[in-house]
C-alpha cells in the first residue's frame, strides 16, 4: 500500500509558508490529479492565498485566508459558484464587518460555499454577554459572524495514493481575550475523477469555559443550475417561511424566476426528513431536469435547513443558498430562547460533515429526484402558510 504524502504549506508555529505550489500527478501519486497553490494580487484580492484542485473531472478552489472557504469550481465545464457583484475573493484585512450597521459581510461576499459562524451565525444585533469583570454587557453581533474572514495558522496538503483522494487540511481559531474560543480543523477532499467532495469539520472549544457554537454553511449558486424554472426538491418534515414579505410567495418558494431587478430577498425555514441513519440531501435543478447541485448531509449534526433565495439582477447578484445550520439565521438571541444555540463545555468539540455533488444528465438527475422522494416517503410533510413562532417569533 502507497504511503500517505504530505505538504505544510503554513504553520505559524513553525514559521513555515510557502507562496506557491504545484503538484501533478507523479507528484501527487493519483493519476489525473493536480494541485496548486498561489497567492493572488492586486485589488482587494491582494495577499489571499488560493488553493485549486482539479480531480480530472471536478476543479474547486479553496481559500485559506478567508476561513477554508470554496471559492468556486467547475465539473465537466459547468460553472459550480455565481456572480457576485463583488471583485473577489477578498482579503478579510478590507473588511469591517461592523459597516452598515453590522452587515460588513456583503461586502466580501463572493464565494460559493462559505461557512457562518462560529460564535454567532445570523442577523446583526445586540446579545448580551458576561465581561471580564463578570457583568452583564451588552456587544453587537455582526451577520453571519467572523469565521469566513479568518485566516487558517495552518494548511497542509495531503495525497493517498491508495484511495486516490486529495486533502486539503487546515485550523482557524475564532478566539481572544476574554471572549469564547474555538478551532475550526477542517479535511477537504476529493477523490479520482469524482463528481463531489467532502467537507469534514471539526469545531473544539479551546478555552476553559464552556461557550456557545452556531454553524451554517451558506452554499450559494447561480447560473447554469439557478435560472427561471429551476426547482429545489428536498424531503421535508416541517417548513415555514421567514416572514410576512416570504409568505406572498409560499406558492412559488421552490421555483425559480428570471433576474428581477428590485428583488427582495426571500428566506423559508425547513426540519428536512431523513433516513434511518439522520442522513438526509437537497438539490437544486435546472429548467430543463439535467443539471443538479446536491449537498448531503446528516440531520444529527445539522438539523436545520434554510433556504435563500435572491433573484435579483445579474449585475446585483442572481443567487440562492442551500443552508444546513445548526441553528436559523435569526438574532442569536432568539435562537438561544428556541434551544437551538449548541453549547460546548471546555474542551468538547462537535463534527459536521458536508458533502457537495454535482450530476449532469437526466438520469442521473432523475436519481437524484428518486432518492429524494424515497426518503420523503416515510415522513409526511408539514406545511406552514405563515411564520411561526419556534422558527421566528415576532
Amino acid at each position: 500500500m502507497s504511503e500517505v504524502k504530505s505538504w505544510v504549506c503554513t504553520d505559524t508555529d513553525e514559521n513555515i509558508w510557502l507562496e506557491a505550489l504545484e503538484l501533478g500527478a507523479e507528484d501527487l501519486g493519483v493519476a489525473d490529479m493536480s494541485l496548486s497553490k498561489r497567492t493572488l494580487q492586486g485589488g482587494l484580492q491582494s495577499g489571499v492565498d488560493l488553493i485549486e484542485i482539479n480531480n480530472g473531472d471536478l476543479s474547486f478552489c479553496v481559500l485559506p485566508t478567508r476561513g477554508m472557504g470554496i471559492w468556486r469550481g467547475n465539473y465537466r465545464g459547468e460553472y459550480l459558484g455565481w456572480k457576485s457583484p463583488i471583485r473577489g475573493p477578498v482579503n478579510p484585512a478590507y473588511v469591517n464587518l461592523h459597516d452598515r450597521g453590522g452587515l460588513g459581510y456583503v461586502t466580501a461576499c463572493d464565494e460559493w460555499i462559505a461557512r457562518c459562524g462560529l460564535n454567532s451565525i445570523g442577523s446583526p444585533g445586540e446579545d448580551v454577554i458576561l465581561d471580564n469583570s463578570g457583568s452583564p454587557a451588552t456587544m453587537q453581533l455582526t451577520l453571519h459572524g467572523k469565521i469566513a474572514n479568518t485566516p487558517a495558522y495552518y494548511l497542509e496538503i495531503e495525497s493517498s495514493p491508495a484511495s486516490e483522494t486529495v486533502s486539503v487540511i487546515g485550523h482557524v481559531e475564532e478566539t481572544g481575550l476574554f471572549s469564547p474560543g474555538m478551532r475550526l480543523s477542517t479535511v477537504i477532499s476529493t477523490t479520482r475523477k469524482s463528481n463531489k467532495f467532502t467537507i469534514q469539520d471539526t469545531v473544539t472549544n479551546i478555552m476553559g469555559a464552556a461557550t456557545e457554537l452556531e454553524l451554517l454553511y451558506h452554499c450559494n449558486y447561480g447560473a447554469p443550475f439557478m435560472e427561471r424554472g429551476s426547482r429545489l426538491e428536498l424531503p421535508i418534515r416541517e417548513m415555514a417561511p421567514r416572514d410576512a414579505h416570504a409568505t406572498e410567495r409560499l406558492e412559488v418558494a421552490r421555483g425559480y424566476q428570471d433576474p428581477t431587478p428590485g428583488f427582495v430577498e426571500d428566506v423559508f425555514f425547513y426540519e428536512l426528513a431523513a433516513d434511518s441513519d439522520n442522513k438526509t440531501m437537497t438539490a437544486l435543478i435546472n429548467r430543463a431536469g439535467d443539471k443538479a447541485a446536491v449537498l448531503r448531509f446528516n440531520t444529527a449534526q445539522l438539523p436545520y435547513f434554510t433556504q435563500w433565495k435572491n433573484c435579483a439582477a445579474v449585475e446585483d447578484g442572481y443567487v440562492t443558498g442551500m443552508e444546513p445550520c445548526t441553528a436559523f439565521p435569526n438574532l442569536k438571541s432568539v435562537e438561544r430562547d428556541a434551544g437551538r444555540v449548541i453549547k460546548l463545555e471546555a474542551g468538547e468539540q462537535r463534527t459536521f460533515e458536508l458533502e457537495v455533488e454535482t450530476h449532469l444528465g437526466e438520469q442521473a438527475v432523475e436519481k437524484v429526484v428518486q432518492e429524494i422522494a424515497e426518503i420523503q416517503s416515510a415522513t409526511a410533510k408539514k406545511m406552514h402558510p405563515g411564520p411561526i413562532d419556534r422558527y421566528s417569533p415576532g
